[in-house]
């Protein structure tokens, strides 16, 4: 293969921006960072010393996030292509068209690893679940508040209530103040719908699917779902090297 310069890679959520960079559609092991929206220097800094080929962007986050980083690459010299579902041609098609293009990026690794019925559970400021069948068809999925959005969807709500404590290290067990008793409620509450959805999916499919679980709370997540399953940080940036490639 040649030693074609990278391309970077812009995952733009609703709380982060995660980078890395490929080629011939792999994802390179070294180069990849995240940073809050809100404070866009490491991003900077990771592109003041970088040579790449062009830049390709999902983007999920409000137009003055997408025109900030849009300006930073611009600066860098790199030409900008953002994503949409369904194009390029990838190997599983959004079941509709106003699919988000994160959600439908992170089904095309796990597909194209092992070829068959598989579910992506991705953690973040949303909590998605999709699911692929056998022939590699997306048969859609699950949306629900995440960690963080329960939280302050619930102190904004209800501003006499304590504030929860860490999520890190969370028993589920019944609590003896209300700040523990918030923190473990959400975490149950999370976990009862994840788990509701992948008894769904396997009602659906007639098996179990391969599942996948990606996103910023992944690892809290993982620690308490007892089932087995692929942890992937980069499920997202993985799909954009494959789009890279596809162009």
């Amino acid at each position: 293969m040649s030693a074609a310069l990278p391309d970077l890679l812009l995952d733009l959520g609703h709380s982060r921006v995660k980078w890395g960079w490929g080629r011939h559609g792999q994802l390179l092991e070294s180069g990849t960072g995240a940073c809050p929206l809100t404070d866009l220097a490491p991003l900077a800094g990771a592109l003041a010393t970088a040579n790449g080929r062009r830049a390709l962007l999902s983007g999920q986050s409000r137009i003055e996030v997408v025109n900030a980083v849009t300006t930073l690459i611009e600066g860098c010299g790199l030409s900008l292509q953002r994503i949409e579902s369904g194009a390029p041609e990838l190997l599983v098609k959004p079941a509709y068209p106003s699919l988000g293009c994160d959600r439908w990026l992170s089904l095309q690794w796990p597909w194209q690893q092992a070829q068959q019925a598989c579910c992506v559970i991705d953690c973040g400021t949303a909590i998605t679940v999709d699911l692929v069948d056998q022939n590699g068809l997306h048969r859609g999925g699950w949306i629900m508040a995440g960690l963080g959005s329960l939280q302050r969807g619930l102190l904004s709500l209800a501003p006499g209530l304590p504030p929860p404590k860490a999520p890190a290290g969370t028993s589920l067990q019944a609590a003896t103040n209300s700040a523990a008793a918030i923190t473990a409620g959400i975490l149950c509450q999370l976990l009862g719908g994840i788990d509701r959805a992948l008894d769904q999916a396997r009602r659906t499919l007639g098996s179990d699917p391969q599942l996948w679980l990606t996103g910023g709370d992944a690892e809290l997540i993982e620690a308490h779902l007892d089932r087995s399953l692929i942890r992937d940080r980069h499920l997202v940036l993985r799909g954009l090297a494959l789009a890279a490639d596809a162009q």
